[in-house]
């Protein structure tokens, strides 16, 4: 026989026996977030324990050394415009790398020095030369004097 009567598809509505259907529900949200929270703690145990840290630099850095007086003297005649001292210091080649490295200026205004590296007798010394283009724009130029000795022996 059928019976008329629709029973809901978790059983009937009171149910004394039974929990509640929305403490069912309490619990098992309850159950993922600490379920959640668990493996958020353990991963970051597990990071911070086998984490090594940054990696070190492969590079070994050169100690600075003082800024060398040839190259002083040709950051001096540069920012005085003295091409007359230029030519007097630096050979035909080492005058066409300077010019090469400082091109786009015309007219230099500042010439800085910014630091020096010295390695088995070979310095590099870093200079930063400001000054206008043949436009009339504002740039900074950075290049690299290399020296052998106390001869200057190209430019970077």
């Amino acid at each position: 026989m059928l019976s008329s009567a629709v029973v809901p598809v978790g059983g009937p509505m009171n149910n004394p026996g039974g929990p509640a259907r929305g403490a069912m529900n309490s619990a098992h949200a309850a159950l993922i977030l600490a379920t959640f929270l668990g493996g958020l703690v353990a991963g970051v145990t597990i990071y911070a324990v086998t984490d090594k840290g940054a990696d070190a630099n492969p590079y070994a850095s050169l100690p600075r050394s003082a800024e060398p007086a040839v190259t002083a003297d040709v950051a001096r005649a540069l920012s005085t415009d003295d091409a007359k001292g230029l030519a007097n210091q630096l050979d035909m080649e080492v005058l066409q790398q300077l010019q090469t490295a400082i091109e786009p200026l015309t007219d230099i205004r500042s010439m800085k020095f910014v630091g020096a590296v010295e390695k088995n007798g070979r310095t590099l010394a870093a200079y930063v030369a400001g000054g206008r283009t043949s436009d009339g724009t504002d740039v900074l130029v950075g290049f690299v004097l290399n020296v052998t000795g106390d001869q200057i022996v190209g430019v970077n």
